[in-house]
């Protein structure tokens, strides 16, 4: 999937775990979008890489259970102090799994903490 979308000039986009098995292997146009856990932008762009942060701890928003002030403080850039490595990082995005909301509770439960991480 890599070289087919290398080839049609786009930047191939991986989960994580492409990168925690083989980092050497990823094109340097690779964005890696971190949601397992913190502490891989750090690792990503360490080695060059792009990377996308939503880190389930924080930014999943069906985790009910993250209260909006950590979803708040979340900081896509901590570890990472070299600002030519912080300009690697293109920013973050919550996640919904749509098997945890439908028409009935999607303001409530994702517009709050959505919100909170914009901020």
């Amino acid at each position: 999937a890599q070289s087919m979308a290398l080839l049609k000039n786009w930047s191939p986009v991986n989960w994580e775990e492409t990168f925690n098995t083989f980092p050497r292997k990823l094109h340097p146009r690779t964005v890696v979008h971190n949601w397992l856990g913190p502490g891989v932008c750090p690792k990503v762009v360490a080695r060059g890489l792009r990377c996308i942060f939503s880190n389930q701890g924080v930014w999943y928003l069906d985790h009910v259970d993250v209260p909006w002030d950590v979803v708040y403080n979340a900081e896509p850039l901590e570890g990472i102090h070299e600002a030519s490595q912080q300009k690697l990082v293109l920013g973050g995005e919550v996640c919904m799994w749509a098997e945890r909301a439908d028409t009935s509770d999607v303001q409530q439960t994702i517009w709050p903490r959505a919100a909170a991480a914009a901020g």
